[in-house]
């Protein structure tokens, strides 16, 4: 017996018949129930900064004559709750006297491109926007961070971290983060925004380094620092940035839901807010599932850091759902992706060192290796040049990007991706191709053996993301 289910695939929709068995987990049913959002954002971001966590309030901390940076997530996490949260920040500042003019915007964008004057606009407010950067001259008073230059070195961690940050942690009176609370494949949950958002490529070295990022201590959904090396690592980073300059960064953080509105604000000190956040976070996003055999995952054409066209951005989000456990992993051991989407091979212009990364990939025997390349082509002076004017990933993004290749392969022992795909693209990247649901199915049935356990997620790149408890 089988079953008819409507999956996400491509910029559209299509309908895939699985065994009966099959677990089909939908937001907004009994599984995974829908997630109220607050009916008074505004109201709740005034009351976060009206009680913040282990730490004084706004009014306590500035005064005339401060100096205040206001960093803030990129729209790779999610931008709606910004144009909510900043303007009554800025708000609050004027009103224990802050000038205007002494107040800085700047978007925390770690190793991310920079972005355009009307992506900034659209991301802030078009009234922010023209408040901070009047008729579009120069930067104004909204900055991109670059993770190139105009960083200062800190120091390293008891972990052995390279703690080197923006300049505005060390030069502002007081540093405020409006970031976003969401589910994560790595870590649990986002936070300690400033921790990737204003750091150095040497930080993200690292941060993001094959034994700290790319292992399997780091790739899963538990937030417990003692459980998640990435987060402790995140957390000694925060601690040296404060110790070193002496001062605390004050959090407005919102936990996001559906279409990415605003399910309750927090503001103050971490890591005394996220003992709050993340628990709360849990009450929403945790879903209890068994162990499966394999994993139906539909891919949109449009994902954060390009399209699904590109091989390893493919790998990063089939290999996702896998990833954000807690417990143990939800795939077993000769487990198996099903990926549905569409992978030609083709990158963004804006991605111009991935094709040389892809070819070092090609050149390595091991994706760990690709690490031993990464001084000369961070150092690339057109990539250099094109991240710091021409709105470019940085060339360190590149290495990150296809070393996901590999991790999709840590998660799981193979990966079909079915539909309208280059089969020599999928191969290339350790994949198997396959032409529709039906040829991936029986493939992947072959792999696991007879009666796998199977769970469909039709909607899960589009909707809140949930943390498999696995039972």
């Amino acid at each position: 017996m089988t079953k008819s289910v409507t999956i996400e695939y491509k910029d559209t929709w299509t309908e895939i018949s699985v065994p009966e068995s099959a677990m089909v987990l939908q937001y907004g049913t009994s599984t995974f129930p829908e997630i109220p959002v607050h009916p008074n954002p505004e109201k709740a971001v005034r009351e976060a900064l009206e009680h913040p966590i282990g730490m004084e309030k706004l009014p306590s901390l500035v005064k005339k004559g401060s100096k205040v940076t206001i960093a803030f997530d990129d729209p790779i996490k999610h931008p709606e709750p910004i144009k909510i949260v900043i303007p009554i920040v800025v708000e609050e500042l004027l009103k224990a006297g802050v000038r205007e003019e002494d107040i800085t915007l700047l978007c925390a964008s770690g190793a991310h491109c920079k972005l355009r004057p009307n992506e900034l606009s659209a991301l802030i407010g078009p009234e922010l926007y023209n408040r901070f950067r009047p008729f579009d001259w120069g930067e104004g008073r909204i900055l991109n961070h670059d993770c190139t230059q105009d960083n200062l070195y800190l120091g390293e961690t008891s972990l052995g971290a390279t703690v080197e940050y923006n300049k505005a942690v060390v030069e502002a009176d007081q540093l405020i983060y409006v970031g976003t609370v969401y589910p994560l494949p790595y870590g649990g949950y986002g936070g300690q925004g400033v921790v990737i958002g204003l750091a150095s490529m040497e930080t993200l070295k690292s941060l993001h380094s094959y034994n700290v990022f790319r292992t399997s201590a780091s790739l899963h959904g538990d937030y417990r620092p003692e459980k998640n090396l990435y987060r402790k690592h995140k957390l000694a980073v925060h601690e040296k940035i404060e110790s070193t300059t002496g001062k605390k960064i004050f959090y407005v953080d919102t936990l996001t839901g559906p279409q990415q509105k605003i399910v309750n604000v927090y503001a103050g000190h971490v890591p005394d807010l996220e003992k709050i956040e993340y628990p709360e976070g849990d009450k929403y996003f945790r879903v209890k599932v068994p162990e499966v055999d394999i994993i139906v995952v539909g891919l949109p054409h449009t994902l954060d850091y390009d399209t699904s066209d590109h091989p390893a951005a493919a790998c990063n989000y089939a290999a996702r759902p896998a990833r954000g456990w807690w417990n143990k992993p939800i795939l077993r051991e000769n487990g198996v992706i099903v990926a549905l989407g569409q992978c030609t091979g083709a990158m963004s212009p804006r991605r111009p060192g991935d094709p040389e990364a892809l070819r070092l990939y090609r050149d390595c025997f091991s994706t760990k290796e690709i690490y031993d390349y990464m001084e000369a082509f961070c150092n690339n002076p057109e990539y250099i040049y094109k991240y710091r004017h021409e709105y470019a990933y940085s060339p360190i993004h590149s290495i990150f990007m296809i070393a996901n290749i590999e991790i999709l392969h840590k998660v799981a022992r193979h990966a079909i991706f079915a539909g309208q795909v280059n089969p020599g693209v999928v191969r290339e990247i350790g994949g198997i191709p396959a032409r529709n649901f039906d040829e991936a199915l029986a493939q992947a049935t072959e792999i696991v053996g007879k009666d796998p356990d199977i769970l469909v997620l039709p909607s899960y790149l589009r909707d809140p993301k949930p943390i498999f408890e696995v039972i």
